[in-house]
């Protein structure tokens, strides 16, 4: 870790004027964000660090640079990397407003405006739910993705895990796949004129939601929605999760060895607060009742009747 953060700190001190000033004329960055977040070179692509929620360096995300003239893709990332949240600590922070977006540079040019922002590291279509969970108590939840197939069809995939997220429509003037760097840096639009679209921003409408039902296995059609979420809030999750594996503290959260994989350091990560668990080792994840699924194999109805069991033995 102290290794990973000298380069950080390197590739940040290497960043050359040219490329700086590239990052705030044409992509709309504040130097004050560039800084903050460490934005860097290392000799051929712009770098920027994510870091996981525990506020580790996870991997770097590559950019490429103004005078970068092949047909390299746009963005690369180093070895290891993963569908990360880019933004925890916007996140940790419990801010009054968030906005999910499309990008790392949307989401630094969002802040460079003063909004506090968060995007997927996978691209428009891959958002977690244990992300969804940790965002769910933020009173006001945006989303603003790129104005094409995929951002519309990720920013309602983001809607069904957050019903009281609203999604922002840029105007017709970004263009198609326009987005929200075009919105503030090729129109030269105002922070006010975007909190114009944040105030029209709508919810998801109701047709359009899947049922959460619809998301679990067959098997659970006939349970009541209302059952699975309480037999769910009956047991602490870092109580069951005890009961197969040594928990130790870090943090408000819980890390052990992952029981579904070879894990020689610990990886596998409890969340207390959203009652879920993740693997920074072989991406499982999920809460208490997929955990008791996939540790014990079971299928839904009897891990629901384990559930019960452990909750006194009620019968629904």
């Amino acid at each position: 870790m102290p290794e990973a953060l000298d380069l950080v700190q390197e590739y940040h001190r290497n960043l050359p004027a040219h490329v700086r000033e590239y990052l705030r004329q044409v992509r709309g960055i504040s130097a004050e964000v560039i800084d903050l977040h460490l934005l860097g070179w290392n000799g051929s692509r712009i770098t920027i660090p994510i870091f996981d929620r525990a506020g580790r360096f996870a991997f770097f995300k590559l950019a490429k640079g103004p005078n970068d003239q092949t047909d390299s893709p746009k963005m690369l990332a180093t070895p290891g990397a993963h569908a990360e949240l880019y933004g925890w600590e916007r996140v940790l922070a419990n801010p009054q407003q968030i906005i999910i977006c499309e990008g790392e540079f949307d989401r630094l040019v969002l802040e460079s405006r003063g909004f506090a922002a968060v995007t997927s590291t996978g691209g428009a279509l891959t958002f977690r739910p244990e992300w969804a969970e940790a965002l769910r108590d933020i009173p006001s939840i945006y989303m603003c993705f790129d104005s094409d197939e995929a951002g519309r069809a990720g920013a309602e995939r983001v809607a069904r895990l957050i019903p009281q997220a609203r999604i922002v429509r840029l105007p017709e003037e970004v263009g198609d796949g326009g987005d929200v760097t075009d919105f503030f840096v090729r129109l030269g639009r105002s922070r006010e004129e975007f909190v114009g679209l944040l105030e029209a921003a709508q919810v998801l409408p109701q047709e359009k939601r899947v049922n959460q039902s619809a998301a679990m296995p067959k098997q659970a059609g006939a349970a009541r929605n209302e059952e699975v979420e309480r037999l769910k809030r009956s047991i602490a999750i870092e109580d069951l999760i005890a009961r197969y594996v040594e928990l130790y503290t870090s943090g408000g959260n819980y890390r052990a060895r992952c029981p579904f994989h070879d894990d020689r350091n610990p990886s596998f990560v409890v969340y207390p607060e959203t009652q879920t668990f993740y693997c920074f080792g072989c991406r499982e994840h999920g809460d208490v009742l997929s955990f008791l699924m996939q540790q014990e194999r079971l299928a839904f109805p009897e891990a629901l009747r384990v559930l019960r069991e452990l909750n006194g033995g009620e019968n629904h």
